[in-house]
């Protein structure tokens, strides 16, 4: 099942971020990455951050009232902070083309995408959740649902064909060279009465040709099977 990213802002929307994340590990989802404890102590938390988006199937970006115009120190906007690691962690899995869902906390407006650096731009027109605190678990369940049928359909399109499936190409091209041969042995077998020339014993080596290649589907139909017949009822 797929991994999930948690982005959000400490003082934006960190009241939410560990009750989502724990909502969101309910389900059938391998890893919902949330910094607080998915960074071990002395780890290098840059590297982390990137090995753990990399591997992500969606990022979820939080966002409540102050997430667009939090400051810094020195009274600068964090967002244009090339530094600010809200804004790189974005940013990263634009560049990756991983979704992003905006999720909306305490009524948050969408960031317009003229409120945002260029490269988080994209953001700005991303469809979005909102999540309601007074409706906080049935809201997230809600999300969690919906993540994971999307990101199952996403797995299951990804996933290589089925071994039967491949199996049955195969025999179809086995029988498809099976009467190809036929065919080309029954036009041998009359071909001396045409060409007296032509040995009468003309048509036994694709004859044998034929039959080997009948043998050889059967057997493969044989083992294609296999696996049904073991099957237990």
């Amino acid at each position: 099942m797929a991994r999930l990213f948690l982005s959000y802002r400490r003082n934006d929307s960190g009241a939410y971020a560990d009750r989502l994340a724990q909502r969101l590990r309910a389900f059938q989802f391998d890893t919902v990455f949330l910094d607080r404890d998915g960074i071990a102590l002395g780890e290098d938390y840059a590297q982390r951050i990137r090995t753990s988006l990399s591997q992500s199937a969606a990022v979820l970006v939080l966002i409540g009232k102050t997430w667009v115009h939090a400051q810094d120190e020195g009274g600068r906007r964090r967002l244009d902070d090339p530094s600010d690691w809200v804004r790189r962690e974005v940013a990263l899995a634009l560049t990756l083309g991983l979704p992003v869902i905006p999720v909306l906390f305490d009524s948050a407006s969408m960031p317009a995408v003229e409120e945002l650096p260029a490269d988080l731009a994209p953001l700005g027109t991303k469809q979005c959740y909102e999540i309601s605190a007074n409706y906080f678990d049935r809201d997230a369940d809600d999300l969690a649902r919906r993540l994971e049928a999307s990101l199952v359909a996403a797995d299951a399109r990804r996933a290589p064909a089925p071994q039967g499936a491949a199996a049955s190409g195969f025999l179809r091209q086995l029988l498809l060279i099976w009467i190809v041969l036929s065919l080309v042995t029954g036009g041998v077998a009359v071909a001396p009465s045409f060409v007296p020339a032509l040995p009468q014993t003309f048509w036994l080596f694709p004859c044998s040709m034929t039959g080997a290649a009948f043998l050889w589907w059967l057997y493969w139909l044989g083992e294609s099977m296999r696996p049904v017949r073991a099957r237990p009822a």
